[in-house]
């Protein structure tokens, strides 16, 4: 059914003509809401008019007072200059950072210091987030060299104790694939996100390496051993800092171009084109590629090749997150229009370098949808680089994946139900270089970009033509493809209860080695098993529903009653599923010689957390998902401190919080969406969930009520 545009696409799309976007945009410094994001704006405009577009460059106020749905904005940011210097002890004076040289090396969003700059020691403190580490140090007019959460460090440090600017030399790490040394000459990207508020004291920064980072702190660690052995006072490490940056209240853009289609319906392609100078992967490439697929597209629409689509094709370039909420909010009449989305987000990676892996990330199971179906088809086709020996079989010569919903960029937005937009997201995870000074053109793979071009191009142009033959193809696909996933869910817990009874048959000889029973854990696995079948059916029948988004009214009943048919032929695969299990079950119990009935398992006390969340039902007030970090400021510190100490705590519940939102209806108790979190990603912890809806209701973005 697409095999035909994605043909037609390959005799026109350039990885190479990407790459040159890509080395375009990166010459530019992309914060959000800044003179330089604003260049990289206009140019993917013009590009876009050179493809024959008529491109649109939207401007959306942005300031501290101003939000989109739940979404809080900021000032502009403007920096000219930025220097920091080692001036003492006169051995060591050397640059430390160079605004010019690096723009990564300041930390973003940086107040300016007195046009003459400011000379003051340093004070080399670790884990500054926490206010015992200051007991004893004086850092009232100095900076600080921290380790630890930036936010906090600079309430700690600057606006409770003094300190007139900060230092950090941190790297996150993503084993196996970087740890602190692996790039020690990398700087990590790192911003202040100032709230605005009135007595909001604000600071410069800057970023150094891992290892010069290390070469400070063993001057300051020398400095310290041979004034103890003199019996003196160590000689202080003096910093020079000059910035030259105003915030100030501005805009932020968005570039949007569409291909016009028969009706006033919509598919989208987003892609973020903001971050620090140079960011090629993250999110150039992105960019980039979203250029190169609208000329391709337009070019073969325009010349006949392919006929204009049904649906109108949207191209939209945005400031992460900021922008795509700015653009919803200011468009709601728009969103039901949109069919699907798809985010195009650190897609150009060269895998041998930065170690990646290429993923199509679904939506989440709370967006009914078919596109992640759709585009695992679309990358099977493109994923056929080589052939074996003989010829008989095809295989990629590159990593890739089909993963389920982990967020974090601008689909997290288009999927949350109360907006509606199922968007997929297509991304290189993990990256060695993300968010450092190393992820530079060299990292950027031409021919990877071509491949995600021509995956992206093919979706779009199929989405926008597909009609009735296009959905009763993909829904037989989809019920064809749950079979797989149904077996695979009774083999996992399968295998799970068999490694949790404690060895294999052979190695128990028969004899239990947990307290817990062969049957006893086999007879657990079985009732996991229909519990996620049940509700992995239920989804996968709504995602089927969804493709009436493609039909005409009249083409709906005719789907209808194929859906009705594909749902029998999916009861009956969770039913030889779970018969199949019990089989699996009996014989390795007769195998253990475990033939006894399954002991009863013991009843879990429920938590009083438990009770409370079966009565509280929360209600979103607005639409959208809800970052926290714009609204800690309104809550005391020690309420701060104790959401902090939640977080830390319950680090798993922490991951779930994303999720746990999009099954907020107003009509499911508390309970009831930490079932449903826990059937979509395995995760549960309902004291979590209720005290992170409590903060939510502190703030005023949620209203709880009582069942």
């Amino acid at each position: 059914m697409f095999r035909h545009i994605l043909k037609a696409v390959e005799g026109e799309l350039s990885g190479r003509i990407a790459h040159r976007h890509v080395a375009e945009i990166i010459r530019y410094h992309r914060i959000q809401a800044s003179p330089g994001y604003r260049q990289a704006a206009n140019y993917a405009a013009t590009a876009l008019k050179e493809s024959g577009l008529s491109p649109s460059v939207l401007s959306y106020k942005s300031d501290p007072g101003t939000r989109y749905w739940a979404n809080p904005m900021f000032d502009e940011w403007d920096c000219q200059d930025a220097v920091l210097k080692l001036v003492t002890p006169a051995g060591e004076a050397r640059f430390l950072a160079n605004y010019q040289e690096t723009k990564i090396s300041i930390i973003q969003r940086s107040a300016p210091t007195p046009l003459e700059g400011v000379e003051c020691d340093l004070v080399v403190l670790d884990r500054a987030d926490e206010p015992g580490s200051y007991e004893g140090v004086d850092v009232k007019g100095k900076i600080v060299m921290f380790t630890g959460d930036i936010t906090r460090v600079e309430r700690l440090a600057v606006e409770e104790r003094g300190a007139v600017g900060l230092l950090t030399d941190h790297l996150n790490e993503f084993p196996p694939i970087r740890a602190r040394m692996d790039i020690p000459d990398a700087i990590q990207y790192t911003s202040f996100w100032w709230s605005g508020e009135k007595d909001e004291k604000r600071c410069f920064g800057f970023v150094l390496s891992p290892k010069a980072g290390e070469r400070l702190r063993k001057l300051d660690a020398r400095l310290k051993k041979e004034a103890a052995a003199k019996g003196k006072a160590a000689e202080a490490i003096r910093l020079y800092a000059r910035v030259d940056s105003h915030l100030y209240p501005g805009a932020i853009e968005d570039v949007t171009a569409t291909i016009k289609g028969e009706t006033d319906e919509e598919v989208l392609a987003v892609a973020h084109l903001c971050h620090p100078q140079w960011s090629a992967n993250d999110n150039a490439s992105g960019s980039g590629v979203v250029l190169e697929v609208a000329r391709t597209l337009q070019r073969l629409i325009s010349s006949g090749a392919l006929p204009r689509p049904k649906r109108t094709i949207r191209f939209l370039l945005v400031p992460e997150m900021s922008g795509t909420y700015a653009y919803l909010a200011s468009n709601e009449n728009d969103i039901p229009k949109m069919v699907s989305a798809v985010n195009l987000d650190m897609v150009g990676e060269n895998q041998d370098l930065c170690k990646s892996i290429f993923q199509v990330e679904r939506p989440p199971h709370a967006m009914p949808d078919f596109t992640g179906d759709l585009f695992e088809k679309i990358l099977l086709d493109v994923a056929q680089d080589a052939k074996n020996l003989a010829g008989t079989s095809a295989m990629a010569l590159f990593r890739w994946a089909v993963t389920n919903f982990s967020g974090g960029s601008d689909h997290y937005i288009f999927s949350d139900p109360t907006v509606g937009v199922p968007c997929p997201m297509l991304i290189q995870w993990p990256d060695k270089f993300y968010h450092t000074s190393e992820d530079t053109l060299d990292k950027v793979d031409p021919e990877m970009l071509r491949k995600v071009g021509l995956l992206t191009a093919t979706y779009l142009y199929f989405v926008a033509t597909a009609g009735y033959p296009a959905a009763v193809w993909l829904a037989g696909e989809m019920a064809a493809s749950f079979a797989a996933e149904a077996h695979s869910i009774a083999r996992e817990n399968y295998l799970a209860a068999v490694a949790a009874s404690g060895a294999s048959p052979v190695a128990r000889g028969g004899q239990s080695a947990t307290p817990t029973s062969p049957a006893q854990t086999m007879n657990e696995a079985l009732a996991k098993t229909g519990r996620v079948l049940k509700y992995r059916l239920e989804r996968k029948l709504l995602d089927l529903n969804s493709l009436t988004r493609l039909l005409a009214p009249a083409e709906k009943a005719a789907f209808s009653q194929y859906a009705k048919e594909l749902e029998a032929e999916m009861l009956a695969t969770v039913s030889d599923e779970e018969c199949r299990a019990r089989a699996s079950a009996r014989a390795y119990l007769a195998a253990c010689r475990d033939c006894g009935s399954p002991e009863a398992k013991p009843s879990v006390p429920a938590t009083a957390a438990d009770k409370e969340a079966a009565t509280v039902v929360p209600r979103r007030l607005y639409p959208g998902p809800i970052s926290l970090r714009g609204y800690m400021h309104f809550l005391s510190e020690g309420r701060r401190d104790e959401w902090r100490r939640v977080q830390e705590e319950r680090k798993a519940g922490g991951r779930t919080a994303t999720q746990a939102m999009y099954w907020t209806d107003g009509k499911r108790t508390v309970a009831e969406i930490a079932d449903l979190v826990e059937l979509e990603t395995g995760l549960r912890d309902t004291g979590y969930l209720m005290e992170f809806y409590k903060l939510l209701s502190e703030l005023k973005l949620v209203e709880l009520s009582s069942k």
